[in-house]
């Protein structure tokens, strides 16, 4: 039996922060997914199956419509809800599918915490614990600025363009002085830092894919600048070639690295 359950969509390196930290801990996880376009046909719960259209009229009590990321309806059990009230995915349950977890953070503090090995890539004390977190924390504003960028669309203009510039100029500006005092992000081992760096960065190589957005708005690819901090640049070359990583990330890594 797995320790942890996770349904999202998939690929999704948010997901990969979990399944590249277990692969430390030795959480054992479950990931129940598909395609975007796929989860509308999914009962989301821990029981997730897919779904004909005869188990979507025994399961209409659960039908809901769809918010932010999804269009039309989407199938949530009155249990998924509970579990998670803010309803979206990725989202995991623990203790035999009595407790619900949500957001990808804390999904992967969990795979952390839990296994053989565990603790695993949370620090050794409150204090390096803290400072991990401070990294999260500041990773997570990042984050956002990321998803409203790859999921502009049509929608992407030099504002939103300048935003992300901005931001990713900031975040690695600040990761390539902390790289230049220590082997690791928040100090001197590998941690949940570096775990989420490489994942976020995933994320945002789907910028690849937006080469005609970023033409009508006059605009270049932000991601390649990543070259101009050698120290970052190293790191995450160095992290995306470990096993741990490349199972997970290997797709990703000649965007990331372009």
């Amino acid at each position: 039996m797995s320790d942890i359950r996770i349904i999202s969509y998939l690929p999704n390196p948010r997901v990969y922060k979990a399944t590249i930290v277990a692969r430390h801990s030795g959480a054992v996880i479950d990931v129940i997914g598909d395609k975007p376009p796929e989860m509308a046909n999914w009962l989301w719960d821990y029981q997730a199956i897919k779904m004909s259209d005869a188990d979507k009229q025994a399961h209409a009590s659960a039908r809901r419509t769809a918010k932010t990321g999804f269009s039309g309806a989407l199938y949530k059990t009155d249990a998924f809800l509970k579990a998670n009230p803010f309803g979206d995915i990725p989202a995991a349950f623990a203790e035999d599918g009595t407790m619900g977890i949500f957001e990808s953070n804390s999904i992967m503090r969990l795979a952390a915490l839990t296994g053989p090995e565990a603790p695993a890539l949370y620090g050794d004390s409150p204090a390096t614990r803290a400072r991990i977190d401070g990294f999260l924390d500041k990773t997570l504003l990042f984050a956002d600025i990321i998803q409203k960028y790859i999921l502009a669309g049509d929608g992407l203009d030099a504002a939103l363009h300048g935003q992300m510039a901005g931001a990713f100029h900031n975040y690695c500006t600040a990761l390539e002085a902390a790289l230049g005092h220590h082997a690791y992000v928040s100090g001197d081992a590998l941690s949940l830092s570096d775990v989420v760096l490489v994942c976020e960065l995933a994320l945002m190589s789907n910028e690849s894919r937006m080469a005609d957005q970023l033409a009508a708005a006059a605009c270049h690819p932000i991601l390649p600048e990543l070259k101009t901090y050698p120290a970052l640049h190293a790191h995450v070359t160095d992290l995306l070639g470990r096993s741990e990583f490349a199972e997970d990330l290997s797709g990703y890594a000649r965007f990331i690295l372009a």
